[in-house]
């Protein structure tokens, strides 16, 4: 311990800590109002580079979705689909009827981001006889488009059937889907 005396009749008296684990209490008090200061500056930082979860979720497509199906002329009548995607596969399952005139299976995609809540699917499903037997596949390449607040959203496409042989059975027809976000 040491004591130094200054102009005044006080005396000071400073401990020195011989101790690497224990700084003395001037230092460490001062050490934890810096500790402290950072953390918290580097906190508001932190919170200015993060967006709102809005905000990121507005641009993911990622999700289960019910949707509508329809064509010009609604030819066929336009269906309900339930859409669930992670961002990268695709699967849409909806009957155009209810009847066994129009059996087909899900339809499996893949997804590829191109803008700003615009997503490219292009995918393939198959088409059966009301015997179920396989008559061929179905082909959609569509363009949907989130809206802002990620909720909803808009595709239009492109369809084409094709026979067992993978002889088309027409030219493209095209479509469009209107979906709302379920989860």
């Amino acid at each position: 311990m040491a004591s130094e005396t200054g102009s005044s009749s006080e005396t000071v008296t400073i401990e020195k800590s011989n101790s690497p684990e224990q700084p003395n209490p001037a230092n460490r008090r001062a050490m934890i109002k810096k500790a402290g200061m950072f953390l918290g500056a580097a906190s508001a930082l932190a919170a200015l580079g993060t967006p709102a979860k809005a905000d990121a979720g507005a641009d993911d497509i990622a999700g289960l979705w019910a949707g509508v199906v329809s064509f010009p002329g609604n030819l066929p009548p336009p269906f309900n689909t339930i859409i669930m995607t992670d961002g990268r596969i695709w699967t849409d399952s909806g009957q155009t009827d209810l009847t066994s005139a129009a059996l087909d299976s899900t339809l499996w995609g893949a997804v590829k981001k191109i803008g700003h809540r615009q997503y490219h699917v292009v995918g393939r499903y198959w088409t059966y006889d009301p015997s179920a037997n396989p008559t061929g596949y179905g082909t959609v390449d569509e363009i949907v488009t989130l809206s802002a607040d990620g909720n909803s959203y808009h595709a239009d496409f492109m369809g084409q059937f094709f026979d067992v042989n993978g002889n088309p059975l027409g030219p493209p027809s095209p479509g469009f889907e209107d979906a709302k976000r379920i989860a």
